[in-house]
C-alpha cells in the first residue's frame, strides 16, 4: 500500500508541475499578444514557452517540431507578434499542410546575421501549387473555404512581419515539397511614432 501510495503522489506532483508550467506559459503568451509593448528578451526560452502553450493542438497528432536557436540570441521586439506568427504558421501546417499526412514534421530555425536575425519554417507537408504560394498572403485567400477557413492567418502573418516588427517574409513551396517561409527581422525594432 505504501509504495502504491508514494507511486501515486509522485505521479500527482509531476503532474501538478507540469499543469503549473503551463499555466504559466498560458500567462506569458497571453500577455504578450494582448500587449503591443516591446521588450528584451532571449528568444530561445521564448520559443520554448509558446511552443508549451501549443501542446494541447499537438498532443493529439503524431507530428514532431524541432527548434534549433542559439541559446543567447536576444532580441528587443513585440514578442506577442512573434508568438501569433508561429502560432499562425504552426496551425497552417497541422490544417492545410499536414492534411492526410499521420506524422509531419516541422523545423523552426534562428540565427542572428549582423543587425538582422532570420527565422526559417519549413515543413514537410504536402506543399502547394503555384497559384496558391502566389495569393498565400493575400486576404481571404483560402483553400479551406467552408470548411473552417477564413484565409487571414497568413495575410495577419505578413502584415505583423512587413509593418508592426519591420522585417520581409518570404514563401517558397511545391506540390509534395512541403512549405517553407524565410522571414528576416531587426534584432532591435524601432518603436514609437517614427516606426
Amino acid at each position: 500500500y505504501q509504495a502504491d501510495a508514494i507511486r501515486s503522489a509522485q505521479l500527482i506532483l509531476t503532474n501538478l508541475r507540469r499543469a503549473s508550467q503551463l499555466v504559466k506559459s498560458f500567462k506569458q503568451v497571453a500577455v504578450d499578444q494582448s500587449s503591443e509593448e516591446a521588450r528584451e528578451f532571449l528568444l530561445k526560452p521564448y520559443l520554448d514557452e509558446v511552443l508549451l502553450s501549443l501542446g494541447p493542438a499537438l498532443k493529439k497528432t503524431r507530428h514532431y517540431i524541432h527548434v534549433r536557436c542559439p541559446e543567447n540570441l536576444t532580441l528587443y521586439t513585440y514578442p506577442g507578434a512573434l508568438s501569433q506568427i508561429l502560432v499562425n504558421l504552426i496551425m497552417n501546417s497541422l490544417i492545410h499542410g499536414f492534411e492526410e499526412i499521420e506524422a509531419g514534421e516541422i523545423r523552426i530555425e534562428c540565427d542572428r546575421y549582423g543587425e538582422e536575425w532570420l527565422l526559417l519554417y519549413r515543413d514537410n507537408g504536402k506543399g502547394m501549387d503555384e497559384a496558391t504560394r502566389q495569393r498565400v498572403f493575400d486576404p481571404f485567400f483560402t483553400t479551406k473555404r467552408g470548411h473552417g477557413g477564413s484565409g487571414l492567418g497568413l495575410h495577419v502573418v505578413f502584415n505583423l512581419v512587413t509593418q508592426l516588427l519591420r522585417g520581409h517574409i518570404e514563401c517558397m513551396s511545391a506540390p509534395s515539397r512541403g512549405v517553407e517561409f524565410q522571414i528576416a527581422m531587426p534584432l532591435r525594432v524601432k518603436t514609437g511614432p517614427e516606426r
